[in-house]
């Protein structure tokens, strides 16, 4: 009887260069250092760079996987629509991609100590202002505050006055338990200051996609 031939030997693991490999994995590399950075405050990590940044990586990828001709460009090809369809959206509806990612409170106790803006790129913003002693005279500060994906909330005290305009890109705003929602959402509220108050606030609120909400706190 004659012996079965020996099984052919398995191949041995390829060392072949994935170009689609590498750029992913610099992708999220590179944002994920940048959300490191950010959060642990060592630099306020400029966000609007990275989405395009990393599209043309992509591209990039996608060139030199075509000219090695290696499969498995699909991946490559989907994280490019949807970079580039956030990158979209961010130009058309005007998203601020500045001031950090997460959640955020800030908590002023005297009117001094309230800046004139608040940013934050993605995440939720609170502005707790019900600290902030009413003055009886003066002129309304004028305070900003973005959010360009997320929530913004502001919190007044039930007796203090403000002059309040909001804007949604995409997304809700809602003053005192009103809302308006949609695209290009814009709302705003102008109270009329009773003798002997004044109106301590004029708030300029926005977000790219998400909502603005006022309240009282």
């Amino acid at each position: 009887m004659s012996e079965l031939p020996e099984p052919p030997a398995s191949p041995p693991p390829s060392s072949r260069f994935h170009a689609g490999r590498l750029v992913l994995g610099l992708v999220v590399v590179v944002i994920g250092v940048a959300a490191l950075l950010q959060a642990a405050g060592v630099s306020d990590v400029p966000w609007k760079a990275v989405l395009p940044g990393s599209l043309i990586a992509v591209g990039l990828g996608l060139v030199i996987a075509g000219r090695r001709s290696e499969s498995g460009q699909g991946g490559l090809i989907a994280i490019g629509i949807v970079l580039t369809v956030l990158l979209a959206t961010a130009s058309a509806v005007d998203i601020p991609l500045e001031g950090g990612v997460g959640e955020r409170t800030e908590r002023p106790t005297s009117l001094s100590g309230v800046k004139s803006e608040y940013r934050l790129a993605v995440g939720q913003l609170t502005l707790d202002l019900t600290s902030v002693p009413v003055p009886v005279t003066g002129t309304a500060r004028t305070v900003r505050a973005r959010v360009g994906v997320g929530q913004l909330i502001v919190e007044l005290p039930s007796d203090q006055l403000a002059v309040v305009r909001g804007h949604a890109g995409v997304g809700q705003v809602t003053f005192f338990g009103e809302s308006d929602e949609g695209f290009g959402v814009d709302k705003d509220v102008t109270p009329i200051a009773p003798a002997g108050q004044a109106i301590v606030f004029s708030l300029d609120l926005s977000v790219g996609i998400g909502e603005v909400l006022v309240q009282h706190g």
